[in-house]
């Protein structure tokens, strides 16, 4: 089951999002091997939390093992070369571009990704 946590809104950064794909997760305990900066649409609700998101998956992750925790747990679906995410019970109202970064395992499983979005500088679409 996909988790999002959302930090307090900072109007310097504005809203930062970790979304977690990797089951029973601990932010700061996994041991990541990388870190891939990636542009991602995103659909917020009202209150600014994530409904569904969508990007592209850099070359070298665009395969079943990389994508195993985002595809093989049914928790979003891959078409080449996008993935998309949708939160249960969240319905968004409006999409935006955001800055990510995929956190990646040793073993080469995208885990977990990071969302930036300032409201102020974010275009809707």
């Amino acid at each position: 089951m996909i988790r999002v946590e959302r930090a307090e809104f900072d109007p310097e950064s504005g809203f930062l999002y970790y979304v977690i794909f990797k089951p029973n997760l601990e932010i700061g305990v996994e041991d990541l091997h990388s870190r891939i900066t990636v542009e991602v649409a995103v659909s917020v609700t009202e209150t600014g939390e994530v409904a569904d998101l969508t990007f592209a998956v850099p070359h070298q992750l665009r395969n079943s093992q990389a994508l195993f925790y985002i595809c093989g747990e049914g928790q979003g679906s891959y078409v080449e070369p996008h993935v998309f995410v949708v939160v249960p019970g969240a319905s968004g109202d409006t999409v935006v571009s955001a800055h990510g970064r995929l956190d990646v395992d040793v073993v080469g499983r995208i885990i977990g990704l990071q969302l930036q979005w300032q409201p102020t500088s974010a275009a809707s679409a």
